[in-house]
């Protein structure tokens, strides 16, 4: 499994806050899969499998994704084990949703490639409530100024 643009992979060190980012990241894109109980070598790049004791004690993360992200139509979280590795990874399935939605910090994010892209800019705000359906420019007003007309 590698990370990319459908794919993120964390540690169970992370924090839930900086996790809200990649599902605001996910759910203002294409959608995603978030697996959290994987560590990953920065020098040999190799992943292991090290999960939480038990599901309870991912709950602090349940917690602060139900606060953002309720479970539903648009997020489901589930459970994985491995009889041959420790502990229960929290998979968090994202759908691509149809409003935007904001991580804990309330930033706005897109998922490009394998990064969380924050977008701060009003005009790239715009263009993203284009992509998702939620403006057209057949709904926008139009500013015209008409005091330099004559008949």
């Amino acid at each position: 499994m590698a990370e990319g643009h459908f794919c993120d992979l964390k540690s169970v060190e992370i924090s839930p806050a900086k996790l809200t980012r990649t599902i605001s990241a996910f759910s203002n894109s294409e959608g995603g899969e978030l697996f959290i109980g994987i560590d990953e070598d920065s020098e040999t790049g190799t992943r292991t499998w090290r999960g939480f004791e038990t599901p309870e004690a991912a709950n602090g993360y349940i917690q602060a994704f139900e606060e953002f992200f309720p479970l539903g139509t648009d997020y489901s979280y589930d459970f994985l084990n491995n009889d041959s590795a420790p502990g229960y990874i929290l998979k968090v399935q994202v759908s691509k949703t149809r409003d935007i939605k904001h991580a804990s910090n309330g930033k706005v994010y897109i998922r490009r490639g394998a990064q969380n892209l924050p977008i701060k800019d009003k005009e790239k705000i715009e263009i993203l409530k284009r992509d998702k359906g939620l403006v057209s420019f057949e709904t926008e007003p139009v500013n015209c100024d008409l005091t330099n007309i004559t008949n």
